[in-house]
């Protein structure tokens, strides 16, 4: 009997005792952001440094926070100056038609079809399955297929399930604050990106060009990004397959950019790395532009390009080709630039008479080092045709001689350069030619001919074609 009084009063006094309440949730979204700040690569992928404002935390008080990206890499994820953390959840189950036929598989939804003469119709049925473009529904004891994406069927859910969001968030628990402190969220998203992209302007003698370079700004992480803090990163960056490993490395390269202010861009590790001047919004689903660089007078050179092979046989056709224009410069102060190149797409513009300007081709540039060269293709040339025949072919002791005959015909009113490339795939040697070669390799030879406007220019050359052993 004691003991049963016991267990009795204990009870009791379970019962009796003050009940411990939970806080309630705290929701927080970017209207107490303080700061925000974003490093984009070129490979869909960012990183994003956040920074709100928090009251003080009771222990295990959920705290939601919104506008996060719905890419969110979640292994990456760290959170700071909010307490010890205890969870963290990225809510991302979204409201969209296929979420909602998920959740009401096994429920009743109602059916409306349109009839043809206009009115509509409705049955309550039970969502069964869905399976492609098709929808499986109990009806009564019969089982029906009704088209999804059909404009005469409705499917009418009868209400919102909360658990889908109509935004992603992020939910975490933690040991508590005893004051109101500044949390600082980071982590890596995919869905944001940025790219390169150039538009050259030359001037009426393909001399000089005014370089201007615009970055591209993608944002699809599904949430606007607002007043910004933006760091652009030049260069392929690994994608390690241990994620937290690549998050280690990103973190350490935005730490770095964050640290002063440099002057742009600044070198991290083999990367180059750009810091906009100004906050940006980026906003979902939209691609903002923001120059990054600009040089006028950027001295170039402009030749056209022909390259043939030289092989042991009998070519009795005489080919008629267009040479490639090309534009040659180096990427140095003296020439006007001097300035790291991200890779990325240019557009050519030159101007005509009246100084309108006219869009001349595209192409794409490589990552350009300071000192490095730059050839850049503008397509086929069209007053330059290049005509080639072979004048001999004999046959030698140790393998063949062959002579060729180049014809470059120029109808522009301007002189041209044209670089004439032979290449070989056996061991061969020159035996004469009309002007001595810039260059000479295993496997190649070249010759820059100027022609002038309204004329033509030759080059013959013989070489020796020996028989490999």
């Amino acid at each position: 009997m004691i003991l049963k009084y016991i267990r009795t009063a204990a009870v009791l006094t379970c019962f009796s005792s003050p009940t411990l309440t939970l806080a309630a949730p705290l929701t927080i979204t970017h209207e107490q952001q303080t700061d925000l700040a974003v490093t984009l690569y070129t490979n869909n992928l960012g990183l994003i440094q956040d920074t709100r404002q928090l009251p003080a935390l009771e222990e295990d008080q959920t705290v939601v926070i919104r506008d996060v990206s719905n890419q969110m890499q979640t292994e990456t994820l760290q959170i700071r100056d909010a307490g010890l953390v205890k969870e963290q959840t990225l809510n991302n189950a979204l409201l969209n038609y296929h979420a909602l036929l998920q959740h009401y598989i096994g429920k009743s939804v109602t059916l409306s079809r349109q009839q043809p003469n206009g009115e509509e119709v409705r049955q309550n049925v039970t969502l069964l399955n869905v399976d492609g473009n098709t929808a499986l529904v109990e009806n009564g004891t019969q089982v029906e297929s009704v088209p999804l994406y059909s404009s005469d069927w409705r499917i009418i859910f009868p209400t919102r399930p909360d658990n889908l969001l109509l935004k992603p968030s992020l939910t975490f628990r933690s040991q508590g604050t005893p004051e109101p402190a500044q949390a600082k969220l980071s982590y890596l998203t995919q869905g944001l990106s940025w790219q390169m992209d150039y538009v050259m302007t030359l001037n009426e003698g393909n001399t000089e060009l005014v370089v201007d370079g615009l970055a591209s700004l993608i944002n699809n992480t599904g949430t606007p990004l607002h007043n910004a803090r933006v760091n652009l990163l030049a260069g392929d960056v690994y994608k390690t397959e241990n994620p937290r490993y690549r998050a280690k490395e990103v973190m350490m390269a935005a730490a770095r950019a964050d640290e002063g202010s440099a002057p742009l861009p600044e070198t991290i590790n083999d990367y180059q790395l750009y810091t906009l001047k100004d906050t940006v919004t980026l906003q979902d689903q939209q691609r903002t532009q923001v120059p990054l660089l600009h040089a006028d007078k950027v001295k170039v050179e402009s030749l056209q390009r022909y390259s043939f092979y030289i092989h042991a046989g009998i070519d009795n056709q005489t080919q008629k080709v267009k040479p490639e224009s090309f534009i040659r410069f180096t990427n140095n102060l003296h020439h006007g630039l001097g300035s790291p190149l991200p890779s990325g797409q240019v557009r050519f513009f030159s101007p005509d008479k009246k100084g309108e300007l006219h869009y001349t081709g595209g192409t794409h540039i490589n990552q350009t080092a300071i000192g490095e060269q730059v050839e850049l293709a503008m397509g086929k040339a069209f007053d330059v045709t290049i005509s080639r025949r072979q004048t001999d072919y004999q046959t030698a002791f140790d393998g063949t001689v062959a002579e060729y005959e180049l014809r470059i015909q120029n109808s522009a009113n301007k002189s041209r350069d044209v670089e004439i490339s032979s290449l070989f795939s056996q061991p061969w040697k020159l035996i004469s030619s009309t002007m001595q070669p810039l260059e000479q390799s295993a496997g190649s030879a070249k010759w820059r001919i100027n022609v002038p406007g309204n004329s033509e220019g030759l080059l013959t050359m013989r070489v020796r074609l020996t028989k490999q052993k």
